[in-house]
């Protein structure tokens, strides 16, 4: 069975995948300030995501098979979503490095963005 591979095209709404992890920031946290402040930041920065329009497909946390700092792969969850545009994809990122109540999230965490497409032999 032939099949035919067409050559990429950028669609819109972009499928991107955030890779993130946790930091030296998260591990030496206490976890009164991982309950009180971190994740109920996270929770915020979550639905600001969705309010600017990015549409949660798929999430990982491959957190079952390891603990600690990620080394290989540098990333322990994986969070995938359909966005309208880059200049969102950007705000997106920019949500992690805004101080809101005291928490800058890039202190306790690091986030990758990588857009792509999806894959034509699954998705059509």
């Amino acid at each position: 069975m032939a099949v035919e591979f067409q050559a990429p095209e950028i669609p819109t709404p972009h499928r991107v995948i955030f890779l993130g992890a946790s930091t030296d920031g998260w591990f030496t946290a206490s976890g009164e300030e991982r309950r009180e402040k971190v994740l109920p930041r996270m929770k915020k920065m979550f639905a600001d995501w969705a309010d600017m329009g990015a549409k949660t497909l798929a999430t990982l946390d491959d957190d079952l098979f390891m603990v600690g700092q990620p080394s290989t792969p540098d990333f322990t969850w994986y969070l995938i979503f359909e966005v309208p545009d880059q200049k969102t994809i950007a705000a997106m990122i920019q949500c992690v490095r805004q101080d809101i109540d005291g928490v800058r999230l890039d202190r306790y965490m690091r986030l990758e963005a990588r857009v792509g497409r999806p894959f034509f032999l699954l998705e059509s």
